[in-house]
């Protein structure tokens, strides 16, 4: 089976994180993720996930931290994903330029969208550890 490696930002503002919405594709179907993409040759996660956001939400990246690497089976591929917390700054708002939707979710709003199974480990864990995660001292 395939690896697809890809990374992932939690993108923080304000007791709120950043989800986005899939266009309805066959393999993603409209669901909701954490944004990021696909490393590219020669890349590090760090690399490819500025890179990514710059691209897809026209927003900058300048602190991350790493929280998780989440492994999971697809019908068709292998993901492995570097996820990291990336706080910004309150006049930071995305701008998509590939995704359908965007919203800010705080932690009580977490499952009110239909999270890919991949997202779906690292939010859960975002929920039960949301204060330690995002903790004044870490940001």
């Amino acid at each position: 089976m395939q690896t697809i490696h890809v990374a992932a930002a939690i993108i923080y503002r304000d007791e709120r994180i950043l989800a986005a919405r899939r266009p309805d594709t066959p393999e993603a179907k409209g669901g909701w993720e954490l944004p990021g993409g696909k490393l590219e040759q020669g890349e590090t996660s760090e690399q490819a996930l500025r890179r990514e956001i710059s691209e897809e939400l026209l927003m900058s990246l300048t602190t991350m931290w790493p929280f998780d690497t989440v492994e999971h089976d697809y019908d068709s591929f292998h993901l492995s994903m570097d996820c990291f917390v990336c706080p910004v700054g309150p006049l930071q708002e995305p701008t998509l330029t590939e995704h359908a939707e965007a919203r800010w979710l705080r932690r009580d709003e977490l499952l009110d969208v239909d999270w890919l199974a991949a997202d779906k480990k690292v939010v859960t864990e975002l929920g039960t550890y949301w204060d330690q995660i995002f903790a004044a001292e870490h940001l």
